[in-house]
């Protein structure tokens, strides 16, 4: 009940006091009382006979009210004055006159009514928004709507519903014109006709704004895309279907369009975004164009907001040659090849920084370990994430020098693999008795842009993406974009790294993108790739910016991982799958998708021992031969492996003396354990640099950390006291890697052979070049080897006889202490 307002307290007061007077003063006969009972009565009469002279039945009903109580108290009071004397049922008539008058105050009162109806619950969404657009219209009152249902989607305002009036009742005849104000759009967008199987007390309404001109999607695809400088001219829909939401995944249509055959399907993602009324950068419209066909997929919300963890099933293998890399548009798993159709393992990888491409190269190395294939990474520059995922592959380094000796070697590895495949009687194939080998060369544009090995860098490459195939040798070309024309860019080339993997992530920071072709170097063909942005929804609208509405200040999530891969002309948008890689130095997981037993795929016993003999296998960071130290018949030693001019160690100029770096004079002063604090008091440089500096020197391995925080030179080995054992043995004394079981594995095959080769250590333990150095280094802290003396075998110091004794003391300085 609503509360009784104050005016009406007063006027049912100023009831209870006219009562009273009204059983009193009549017997008094007093003149000034009687004339002003006649006033008030008489006027109030008077001025109601006017209003109903004037005014409409419902104004003056009205006015009848609000004087009810002066004009029946007049009839009391001159009923009670005209009757002599004091009768008894005077008092009577004037009680009962007030407590009639206070009975009827709700309809004396026009300013106070009895309580409303309930506010009316409408359904949410699209259903509600529509149902209470109908009834606030009030252009039929005595109607409600029923069965709301979008006809075109969630993103489009068309819909159908019933129109039903009150049991009995028929709708009645509205005006087109009515309704379209109703809901705010054209006149000839409406309708509202008879429903099969039903009366006049339920009809069909039909708003359809997007349709009205063409009355069907087809027709506004051949106005607004199919047309003449559309975003697919000449093309035809073929088929539409529509999707509801389903788990992660938003509810969708699609559009299947078509050109005529012998044509090949063009679409420019930008312009069908207009056309459908979206924005580009929403990444809610997806185009997959294959030849004369093409799949348009509109999503009610960007569908790639999510990134499933990476797994070890996942990147295996299927029955087709094929391992998931992420998961498409459309929740399927998005799967490369990995090899092309003509059996090459090329590929190419591009995205800016942050785009995800670190991540992506990550996963490709894992799936070609669980495949049973070595890897070999270069890039330009360190990089801690590359590093840690070093630590799983055969090979990883950075700069150009690592470089120029990884691709002389794979050069001489197709003249030795060409020996076994004349022996086995052909090609590289599943059955050959060697792995296939990757190379990933990342930043490739630098690479070849030395001005020292730039060149040969991109003769070398060029011979290797050209003739690599049949020697299982593959090239992935990786960067932010990638220039080929240093490789010469011949068509047979991009054909057959065209065929192989290609992933291309977000190209440009900018909204809208470089083209795919340009920023792929060709290898992407014409295909076109929807722009990628760097977050999703941060973007404010022109509206808004003119009219000084600015966005949310959240700037958005971010657009990591999202891209296409992309073979032949056909692209498929999707997002890589995740897997951590940390940049605070916290734990990576890399083990989780890398093999399981921690094995590493590495060459056969026979290719590396004619590595090494050509003087190929060490750890490549030695400057390349100046070509200076020939035999006096003139042969320099190393061109016996062939490869023509780039087989043979044709000297690039030497370098110019350059400026020593931060990391030099880190290098300089760190003779000791040392915290970073103490190196940053004797470095002249900003302690970011310094840091930076640190991290990367440790990366490399050209320095050691005993502890955290405290950087140590790589030859340093940590010597515990005998007070100072915690219970863990000795495994903290070791390099970065080397395990006490891997340190006594290597021990054994060292001390029983005599013979202590680095690259003997990598091919029976199976682990990275790296690591098998820091092997040999733990060996010779123990006194068991020699120092290193370039690629030769390192001296065993163990004596003839002593094996067993060198090996029990070995595993009991590695054993446990118990108290």
């Amino acid at each position: 009940m609503r509360r009784m307002p104050t005016g009406a307290k007063i006027e049912r007061a100023a009831y209870g006091a006219s009562a009273a007077a009204l059983a009193v003063l009549p017997s008094l006969n007093s003149t000034p009382a009687n004339l002003t009972a006649l006033a008030i009565s008489g006027g109030s009469t008077w001025w109601l006979y006017q209003r109903a002279k004037n005014s409409d039945f419902r104004r003056t009903l009205r006015s009848a009210q609000r004087l009810l109580g002066p004009i029946t108290g007049g009839a009391v009071y001159a009923a009670s004055a005209l009757t002599p004397g004091d009768a008894w049922w005077e008092m009577g008539l004037a009680a009962a006159w007030g407590v009639g008058m206070s009975a009827a105050l709700p309809v004396t009162r026009s300013n106070w009514t009895p309580p409303e109806a309930p506010d009316v619950v409408y359904p949410p969404g699209f259903t509600g928004l529509v149902m209470r657009l109908w009834d606030s219209s009030e252009i039929a009152p005595d109607t409600h709507l029923e069965n709301v249902a979008q006809t075109l989607g969630p993103q489009h305002p068309d819909f159908m519903c019933d129109v039903v009036a009150k049991a009995g009742k028929a709708v009645g005849r509205l005006s087109d014109t009515d309704i379209a104000a109703a809901f705010g759009v054209p006149t000839d967008s409406v309708s509202l006709t008879e429903k099969n199987g039903h009366g006049p007390g339920r009809m069909l309404l039909t708003v359809s704004p997007t349709r009205r001109h063409g009355g069907s999607i087809e027709d506004v695809w051949e106005q607004r895309v199919a047309r003449p400088g559309g975003a697919a001219p000449g093309s035809r829909i073929t088929a539409v279907r529509q999707f509801p939401a389903q788990g992660d995944l938003p509810a969708r249509g699609m559009i299947l369009a078509q050109v005529d055959p012998g044509e090949v399907i063009r679409v420019n993602p930008a312009q069908l975004c207009s056309a459908f009324g979206v924005r580009e950068e929403e990444l809610r419209l997806v185009v997959e164009a294959r030849g004369s066909e093409a799949l348009v997929t509109l999503y009610e919300s960007a569908p790639l907001k999510g990134a499933r963890r990476a797994t070890r099933e996942l990147l295996t293998l299927d029955a087709y040659g094929r391992y998931t890399l992420g998961t498409a548009h459309d929740g399927s798993d998005a799967k490369v090849s990995m090899q092309s159709a003509s059996g090459t393992l090329h590929g190419f990888l591009v995205g800016v920084t942050g785009s995800g491409k670190t991540v992506a190269l990550a996963l490709m190395c894992a799936a070609w370990a669980l495949a049973g294939l070595t890897n070999w990474v270069t890039s330009a520059r360190p990089d801690a994430q590359m590093s840690a995922v070093g630590r799983h592959v055969d090979r990883q380094g950075a700069g150009v020098v690592f470089t120029w000796w990884m691709l002389k070697a794979a050069i001489a590895l197709m003249d030795i693999r060409g020996q076994i495949n004349a022996e086995v009687g052909h090609d590289f194939s599943a059955h050959s008795p060697y792995p296939g080998l990757i190379l990933v060369l990342d930043e490739f544009n630098s690479l070849v842009g030395d001005d020292l090995l730039g060149d040969e860098i991109a003769e070398m490459t060029d011979v290797l993406a050209r003739e690599g195939r049949k020697f299982g040798i593959g090239v992935n070309f990786a960067g932010q974009s990638l220039n080929l024309t240093k490789i010469g860019g011949a068509a047979s080339l991009r054909d057959q790294v065209q065929g192989g993997i290609g992933v291309v992530l977000r190209i440009s920071d900018a909204s809208g993108g470089i083209a795919a072709r340009q920023a792929t170097g060709g290898l992407a063909g014409d295909v076109e790739l929807a722009a990628i942005p760097d977050r999703f929804g941060a973007f404010t609208s022109l509206a808004n910016r003119m009219n000084g509405v600015l966005g949310d200040e959240a700037p958005g999530e971010t657009t990591q991982g999202v891209g296409h891969t992309v073979t032949g002309s056909a692209a498929t948008m999707m997002r890589t799958l995740y897997v951590h890689l940390p940049k605070d130095g916290s734990p990576d997981g890399l083990d989780e998708i890398f093999p399981e037993d921690g094995s590493i795929s590495v060459l056969t016993d026979r290719e590396i021992e004619a590595l090494t003999d050509l003087g190929l296998w060490h750890d490549w960071t030695a400057q390349p031969p100046t070509g200076k130290d020939q035999s006096d018949d003139g042969d320099s030693g190393f061109s016996g492996f062939g490869g023509g001019e780039i087989g043979s160690f044709t000297p690039p100029p030497a370098p110019k003396p350059k400026k020593r770096t931060v990391k030099d004079q880190v290098l300089d002063v760190v003779d000791r354990p040392m915290t970073a604090k103490e190196v940053r008091s004797l470095v002249d440089a900003a302690s970011g640099t310094i840091r930076n500096a640190l991290s990367d020197l440790a990366a490399d391995g050209l320095l050691v950390q005993p502890d955290h925080g405290v950087y140590a030179p790589a030859s340093y080995t940590v010597t515990a006291s005998s007070g100072d054992s915690d219970g863990s043995g000795d495994e903290t004394e070791l390099p970065d890697g080397v395990t006490s079981e891997l340190l006594l594995m290597a021990a054994d095959l060292v001390v029983t052979s005599r013979f202590a080769s680095q690259s003997m250590i990598q091919r029976k333990l199976r682990v990275g070049f790296a690591l098998a150095g820091h092997l040999m280094d733990a060996l010779q802290a123990r006194g068991l080897v020699g120092p290193a003396d370039g690629s030769k075998a390192r001296e065993v110091l163990v004596p003839v006889g002593a094996e067993d004794d060198a090996l029990r003391e070995l595993a009991a300085d590695l054993a446990p202490t118990h108290a």
